[in-house]
C-alpha cells in the first residue's frame, strides 16, 4: 500500500494533470457536458431544482453530495440567499452553504424598463422616459486596480420586442492603463469614463450610443438608455439593406438597460464591488462550477483508497482563504488536519463560546495563517500532515519506520 505522502505528493505535483484526467472519465465527461449545455438554460431555483442531473452536479460541485435528498432545506438555502445577514445560509455553521447560495442565484441582476411614447393626439406624442437604473449604494472615494482587483459584469439593453444587445465591461490594471492618473487610486470619474469608453468602443452592434454611464447625485453608478440612430451605409434616411435606417428611442417599446455581474477575465483575479456585488450568475460562472467538482471527485477518488490524502487535498485547496482559528473549527475537515499537525487533541469539549474562544486563540497561536498565501508554505504544511497522518495511521506503509522493520519481526 503506497503511503499517505506518497499519495499525495504524487497528486499534488500533478494536479492540473490529475484533474484533465478526472475530467476526461466517461461519466464525469458526460454529466460535465449536459451541465454546461443546460445551466444557461435554467431561470428559476423550481427550474433547477427539478433538473436532476444540473442539481446533484452543483451539489457535489459544493461538497454537499450527502445533503442532496434534503429538498427542503436547500431550497430554504436558495430562496433566502445570502445577501442579508440573517438568510438561513448565513445563520448555518458551514461556509458551503453561504457559497452555494451565491453561486446559484437565479436573479436576473439589476434591471430597469423605459416607458412607451403615448400619443395625446394626432398631432402630439407625448415622448416615452429613458430605462434608467441605478447600483446600490455609493461608489468609494477610490479604487486599487494597480494589482490583480477586477470589476466585471455584462451590460445589456433590449432595444425592442426582438432585439438584445450586449457589451462586457472589464475594469482591471489593463485596462485602466495609462488612462488614469494613480492606478492605486482609480476615482469613481475615472471608473465612469471607463465604461462609457468600452461601451463606445462596442460599436454600432454593441451598446454605442444606446446607453451611457454617469455618477448619480449621490455618488452611485446610473445607466440610461439613450436615443440612437444609424442611417446606413448611404448616411442618407430610407433605404433598405446595408442602407437602411436604425432607429431606437430610448423609451421604445419594451426598452431596458440591465447590469449583470459576469466571470472574471482570469484566474487569481479578484472581485471588486463597484456597486452591484461580485457573484455572476449561475450561467457565468459554469468553469467555476466545473472546476469545483473536478476537484471535489479527485478527492472523493481518493479518499476512497486513503482518508488522509483527501485531507491534504482539501486542506490545500482551502488554505489561501483561512483567516482565523474560527475559520479551523468551523469545518471538521479543517479541524482534522490542524489538530494532527500541531498535536491537539479532539475539540468535542470545546462546546461554549468561551470554549471556542480559547481554542481558536490556540489555534492561531500555532499557526500561521498569513503564510497560507505562499502556495509552497501550504505544500510543506500539507506534505507534513501526511506524514504524520502515516505515522498515527499507516504505521505498515510508513516510510520512516519501514527503515526499521527490514522484513524483521
Amino acid at each position: 500500500m503506497t503511503s499517505t505522502l506518497t499519495s499525495y505528493m504524487l497528486l499534488s505535483r500533478n494536479l492540473a494533470t490529475s484533474l484533465q484526467r478526472k475530467g476526461n472519465e466517461p461519466i464525469v465527461a458526460r454529466e460535465t457536458a449536459y451541465y454546461q449545455a443546460n445551466i444557461g438554460k435554467v431561470q428559476s431555483i423550481d427550474d433547477f431544482m427539478a433538473d436532476k442531473r444540473l442539481y446533484n452536479y452543483a451539489m457535489k460541485a459544493f461538497g454537499l453530495e450527502d445533503m442532496t435528498y434534503a429538498k427542503a432545506f436547500m431550497r430554504k438555502v436558495l430562496t433566502e440567499g445570502a445577501s442579508d445577514p440573517t438568510a438561513f445560509a448565513n445563520r448555518l455553521a458551514d461556509d458551503r452553504y453561504v457559497a452555494f447560495a451565491k453561486a446559484f442565484d437565479f436573479a436576473a441582476g439589476a434591471t430597469a424598463q423605459g416607458t412607451d411614447p403615448t400619443m395625446v393626439t394626432e398631432d402630439y406624442v407625448l415622448p416615452g422616459a429613458s430605462a434608467k437604473l441605478t447600483l446600490p449604494g455609493a461608489l468609494a472615494a477610490s479604487y486599487n486596480f494597480s494589482g490583480t482587483n477586477e470589476a466585471s459584469f455584462t451590460l445589456s439593453s433590449q432595444l425592442d420586442a426582438t432585439t438584445t444587445k450586449s457589451t462586457a465591461i472589464v475594469l482591471n490594471k489593463a485596462t485602466f492603463a495609462g488612462k488614469v492618473a494613480d492606478l492605486a487610486k482609480v476615482t469613481p470619474a475615472e471608473i465612469a469614463d471607463a465604461i462609457n469608453a468600452q461601451i463606445a468602443a462596442s460599436g454600432a452592434g454593441g451598446l454605442a450610443g444606446k446607453v451611457q454611464v454617469g455618477l448619480t447625485a449621490n455618488g452611485s453608478l446610473g445607466f440610461e438608455t439613450t436615443d440612437y440612430a444609424d442611417l446606413g451605409y448611404d448616411g442618407e434616411q430610407g433605404g433598405t439593406g446595408g442602407n437602411a435606417d436604425t432607429i431606437y428611442f430610448a423609451g421604445g417599446t419594451n426598452r431596458t438597460v440591465t447590469v449583470s455581474n459576469a466571470a472574471l477575465s482570469a484566474p487569481g483575479q479578484t472581485a471588486v464591488d463597484i456597486g452591484n456585488g461580485t457573484d455572476p450568475s449561475p450561467s457565468a460562472n459554469v468553469k467555476g462550477v466545473v472546476d469545483a467538482y473536478l476537484q471535489q471527485s479527485l478527492e472523493g477518488d481518493a479518499g476512497a483508497e486513503d482518508t488522509g490524502v483527501r485531507l491534504a487535498l482539501y486542506f490545500a485547496r482551502k488554505a489561501p482563504s483561512l483567516k482565523s482559528g474560527y475559520d479551523i473549527l468551523g469545518d471538521p475537515a479543517l479541524t482534522q488536519v490542524i489538530n494532527t499537525v500541531i498535536g491537539l487533541p479532539a475539540t468535542s469539549s470545546a462546546t461554549t463560546s468561551e470554549a471556542l474562544a480559547v481554542r481558536a486563540s490556540l489555534i492561531a497561536s500555532k499557526v500561521d495563517f498569513a503564510s497560507f498565501n505562499d502556495p509552497a508554505k501550504v505544500e510543506a504544511f500539507a506534505r507534513r500532515f501526511a506524514a504524520i497522518w502515516d505515522a498515527q495511521n499507516n504505521t505498515a506503509t510508513d516510510p520512516i519506520l519501514a527503515l526499521f522493520s527490514n522484513g524483521q519481526a
